[in-house]
């Protein structure tokens, strides 16, 4: 059982696409859902920070699990948002999924107490987080930990907004970098 008292979750799909730290900026969020779209990706996890409860209709035509994040302020609005348009599932602080027997864990990562907890327990083959807007893949153990860095949000260290792809039954993820997007109704 996830902590909200969902069932674990399984599919056949393996591929699953990974985004954080939106922050309201729905070009950078157009411009991800198309590259998953583009790579066939109709599975996706957030790591936190949509700020918004609006910006979640953008995610219509993909099955979404949603973690709230230290922006996320109107968290009753977000999970009231989420159950009206019925295909995005919001966890609240954390989430346990499983996906065809892959365990992952979901944080904003702003906790750190509770993101340590989780990738040092040994029981996820990942744990997903944002919060700090850089994206990074580690190992700990057995465990990877993947930040797909930011869509949204101030980038105090010059990183490209980027998303990520992990195929759970490979054992493999990649970054793909947003390239520049020119908000509707502004010139480049």
């Amino acid at each position: 059982m996830t902590r909200d008292g969902k069932p674990f979750v399984s599919t056949t799909d393996s591929r699953i696409g990974v985004l954080a730290d939106t922050h309201n900026n729905e070009s950078h969020l157009d411009a991800a859902l198309r590259i998953f779209r583009a790579n066939g990706i109709e599975r996706l996890i957030h790591c936190g920070d949509v700020t918004s409860p609006l910006i979640l209709e953008r995610f219509t035509g993909f099955e979404v699990w949603l973690v709230r994040g230290n922006n996320d302020y109107d968290w009753m609005g977000l999970r009231s948002e989420a159950r009206r348009l019925g295909n995005i599932h919001y966890c609240g602080k954390d989430a346990e999924l499983e996906f065809d027997q892959h365990r992952i864990a979901v944080c904003h990562g702003d906790d750190e107490s509770l993101a340590s907890v989780l990738v040092y327990s040994g029981l996820y083959e990942w744990v997903f987080r944002g919060h700090s807007h850089r994206r990074d893949l580690d190992l700990v153990g057995s465990t990877r930990i993947l930040n797909p860095g930011a869509l949204g949000g101030r980038h105090l260290h010059g990183e490209d907004r980027s998303v990520a792809v992990v195929d759970l039954h490979a054992v493999a993820s990649r970054f793909i970098t947003l390239d520049s997007v020119t908000p509707p109704g502004h010139r480049a």
